[in-house]
């Protein structure tokens, strides 16, 4: 009886590690996502927030005062996951502002950061609450499609580093990132509303949040 002595091809296992700025993508329920679509809708007297948005849209409104606690509660709970995720824990969580943008056609958001008055650190979030149909044409290289999509820009630029995200953000996506990341929505021709949530998220150290209870309770 001849033995084949051929080596057989062994099992290989992987697993991926990245470095770098980690971003999240979490799904929310559509009850969750209709109950912020309704309170906006029936809301009157928004405050604008153009002034203090790199957005070039019409309408950009303040919407802390038409969430509820318990919405609030779960954004917060995807930013303390998100930190879990970055092995980043430890950092203190405190929800800023939120705002709406019902983005028409012809209007973008360009590649921008976030920022706080109080920290330089924190998590900036997009969640997709309406989108139209469609999109439009795209004038060329249809393949390739960036119509009213969301982009991501990493700093690393080296050949083999991936440095842009694009994503054709569904209603219920919520995507959450460091302030510090570029970020921006490309214009789209068809007709119709995009709109999408934005939550800052600012993070602080324990002991700078103890000092500052240490000071309140002083008073």
């Amino acid at each position: 009886m001849k033995m084949d002595n051929k080596p057989k091809a062994a099992e290989v296992k992987i697993k991926t590690m990245s470095l770098g700025t980690v971003v999240c993508r979490f799904d929310l329920p559509m009850i969750f996502v209709d109950h912020i679509n309704k309170a906006y809708d029936n809301a009157k007297d928004l405050p604008a927030h153009n002034k203090e948005l790199a957005g070039k849209i019409e309408d950009e409104f303040l919407v802390n005062d038409i969430l509820t606690d318990e919405i609030k509660g779960t954004f917060m709970d995807c930013f303390r996951q998100y930190l879990q995720q970055a092995q980043k824990p430890f950092w203190h969580c405190s929800l800023e502002n939120a705002w709406i943008n019902d983005m028409k056609a012809g209007e973008y958001n360009p590649l921008h950061y976030h920022s706080s008055v109080t920290t330089d650190l924190g998590l900036s979030s997009v969640l997709m609450l309406k989108r139209p149909e469609s999109y439009g044409v795209e004038q060329s290289r249809k393949e390739d499609p960036s119509n009213g999509w969301l982009e991501l820009a990493g700093g690393q630029q080296d050949p083999l580093s991936v440095s842009q995200l694009r994503a054709d953000v569904k209603v219920g996506e919520f995507y959450v990132f460091p302030y510090t990341m570029l970020h921006g929505v490309y214009p789209f021709n068809g007709p119709g509303i995009r709109r999408t949530l934005s939550y800052n998220c600012n993070l602080y150290k324990d002991a700078v949040v103890r000092q500052q209870m240490d000071k309140n309770a002083k008073k």
